[in-house]
């Protein structure tokens, strides 16, 4: 998995995920995402769009930082998930507890 910081919109740090999202790479995004959130972010954008896999692990470490986000007053918006984790949000229920649009721009319009 790569994590890239694509820049920042509207006091909202953006980034992508590229690549799979698993028991083996989740941790690197938890440390990623856990210094942002020690420099001070509170408001990120993730773009899905390259994000080809999500396990239970890769949903458990999102889930993660947006309750910590939450405890400070911050926020997590998932944005252009494929099809394929597209069906895992819907399924495991994550799409009604994270806040999921259809494409980076729609997720920074709602900010």
């Amino acid at each position: 998995m790569e994590i890239i910081e694509v820049g920042k919109e509207k006091n909202t740090k953006m980034i992508s995920v590229k690549g799979k999202m698993d028991a083996v790479s989740s941790p690197e995004f938890e440390n990623k995402m856990g210094e942002w959130l020690a420099e001070g972010e509170t408001n990120f954008v993730i773009d899905l769009g390259e994000l080809n896999y999500i396990s239970s692990a890769g949903l458990r470490s999102i889930l993660v930082i947006a309750k910590e986000l939450k405890s400070k007053n911050g926020k997590l918006i998932c944005a252009a998930p494929k099809d394929e984790v597209k069906k895992i949000f819907k399924i495991s229920g994550f799409s009604s507890m994270i806040p999921t649009y259809e494409s980076v721009q729609a997720a920074l319009e709602s900010i």
